[in-house]
């Protein structure tokens, strides 16, 4: 249905013969609910809270060979309560080729680390709500950005269970502001297991060099088993930044029919450069509903220690939801 309807649209801008040996898509994932996040003590009829609101278009194409075209165009800032849409395709904007040799993108895309070491994170990397992220220890929240625009990233073909990105971004900067960007992950899945990690060398972290101190090389280091009944994840983290510190996150999540319960917990275990926010913890509870493979309800509660608080610069110690997410 998505691709008919993208594929009228361009037909009817008289664009339809360009692309019609292609296939092209238009996706998005939606997140409403009740909450309150750890900034307010107001309730929000909230956007973004478990999953973020997303709009974009998709494609690829076969030039034969094995050989294929592919591209994405992915915007954030969507906001369905209030129907704005203030940030363009700053999610995802690239394009590649991908064949036997594994795919090549180039563009803004999201970062190896990203890509690989957020599968460990059992609630996906919920914006909201994630004690990983709410500490700097999520794959969309550590090491430098979880983005990088000026890009090119390559991704292997599986090889025997493991697979492996490498991407390098030019700062495009000449006053030497900004250093290039330089970044590797892998991991390696076997049954239930999956290992992951991914590094971050302090020379091309793509700072600010006038705080170069203040930076080292970074990694991420996660594993994953999938017992059936249940699934649990480890994670360490150690920061870029060494003002951000270092961690561990750990989650315990199971399926009952419809239903995914789960908990996880994170603490920073070390600072540097006499920063405060070593204790720093938190923790959350979730519960999903699936409602069919493209929608599901959830509920989450969240909490957050003093030390948390005050790293973070939270102004409530906790958080909770109520919503529904549906993908298109």
């Amino acid at each position: 249905m998505n691709k008919k309807l993208c594929m009228a649209m361009l037909m009817a801008t008289g664009m339809g013969g360009a692309l019609a040996q292609s296939s092209v898509s238009i996706y998005g994932l939606i997140d409403m609910g009740l909450a309150q996040r750890y900034q307010s003590d107001a309730l929000l009829l909230d956007s973004s809270y478990n999953a973020t609101s997303v709009f974009g278009f998709r494609g690829s194409e076969d030039l034969g060979g094995g050989l294929r075209l592919n591209f994405q165009l992915e915007g954030g800032g969507f906001a369905p309560d209030t129907g704005a849409w203030t940030k363009g395709f700053d999610r995802q904007s690239w394009i590649g080729l991908s064949g036997g040799f594994g795919t090549v993108m180039m563009g803004r895309t999201t970062t190896p680390q990203n890509r690989i070491m957020s599968e460990y994170d059992l609630n996906n990397t919920a914006p909201a709500s994630s004690p990983l992220k709410l500490l700097g220890m999520a794959a969309n929240a550590a090491l430098v950005d979880a983005r990088q625009s000026n890009q090119i990233q390559y991704a292997s073909p599986k090889l025997g269970g493991f697979t492996a990105r490498v991407a390098y971004a030019m700062s495009e900067v000449s006053d030497g502001s900004k250093k290039n960007f330089l970044q590797l992950a892998a991991n390696y899945k076997s049954g239930g297991l999956s290992l992951g990690a991914a590094f971050q060398p302090r020379a091309l972290a793509g700072q600010l060099t006038a705080n170069n101190a203040n930076h080292q090389g970074g990694y991420m280091l996660g594993a994953k088993y999938d017992f059936g009944p249940l699934e649990a994840s480890a994670m360490y983290t150690r920061n870029e930044k060494k003002t951000e510190g270092n961690g561990v996150g750990l989650g315990i999540a199971a399926p009952f029919g419809a239903w995914k319960l789960g908990a996880q917990y994170a603490r920073i275990t070390k600072m540097d450069n006499g920063a405060q926010g070593k204790g720093a913890a938190a923790f959350e509870l979730f519960a999903k509903y699936t409602l069919s493979k493209r929608t599901y309800l959830y509920g989450t509660v969240g909490g957050a220690n003093e030390k948390a608080r005050q790293f973070s610069k939270l102004s409530e110690k906790n958080t909770f939801a109520l919503g529904l997410v549906h993908r298109f």
